[in-house]
């Protein structure tokens, strides 16, 4: 199947990406064609996109990888999903083919992309890129299993491993930082403290399950933590 669709791509450093139309290449073995639904928008494609990574050798290229949507087309050898499957696009490796990176046309360009984008209306990625969506969760929701989820809980279900009784400090409660704070109830913390510099997002961090809140604007949070922690400090941060 050949499908022409909107893509944003970067095409210069520290400058704004470029709506364009692309053409998407016919499916190699274990490739997935998914129409997109929602995409998130990680930090670390902002950080790309104006230049954190260093110089980038794929430019022009396509972004985004998170995101949400249903399955068009499969390539030859895909068992994992098949058409009119809903699935969650992520950039974390899952079971299937790991293909290599795709490359899309637009007019006389060639427009780069990794295993996975969701910056576009459309895309090709590798089928251990995608995940069978569970029924009943919503497509906008889904997206934040892409990426923010998987992330923060991986930190503290798979890295930590707080014991019982253990202390945490969390720094920084965007997506994965919130994930990582609904992970640690999974486990029998004795304290979890979060740390931020908006009263939202430390707010937010009470009513899922912080025993205690610092605003890093308004005090030192390291001695702040050093207080209910009774001096030493904690076990993980």
């Amino acid at each position: 199947m050949s499908v022409s669709f909107c893509a944003a791509v970067l095409t210069e450093l520290n400058r704004p990406l470029t709506v364009e139309t692309v053409q998407a290449p016919p499916l190699a073995a274990g490739q997935v064609l998914v129409k997109l639904a929602y995409s998130g928008v990680c930090h670390s494609q902002v950080m790309e996109a104006r230049g954190g990574r260093g110089p980038d050798r794929y430019l022009p290229h396509m972004l985004g990888h998170e995101g949400s949507g249903v399955v068009v087309e499969t390539g030859a050898g895909v068992t994992k999903v098949k058409r009119g499957d809903r699935v969650i696009l992520g950039w974390i490796k899952g079971q299937g083919a790991d293909t290599q990176g795709v490359r899309y046309a637009s007019g006389e360009r060639v427009i780069n992309a990794g295993a996975v984008t969701t910056f576009n209306e459309y895309a090709v990625v590798a089928e251990n890129r995608v995940t069978l969506l569970p029924a009943g969760l919503p497509m906008d929701v889904a997206v934040l299993f892409g990426c923010a989820l998987p992330v923060g809980s991986g930190i503290v279900i798979n890295i930590a491993k707080p014991q019982p009784g253990a202390t945490l400090a969390i720094f920084g409660l965007g997506g994965i930082g919130l994930a990582a704070l609904m992970a640690c109830k999974l486990f029998a913390c004795k304290q979890v403290i979060a740390v931020d510099v908006e009263p939202a997002k430390l707010k937010m961090a009470a009513e899922l399950g912080a025993t205690s809140v610092i605003d890093a604007s308004r005090s030192d949070p390291v001695e702040e933590i050093r207080k209910p922690t009774g001096g030493p400090g904690v076990d993980y941060a």
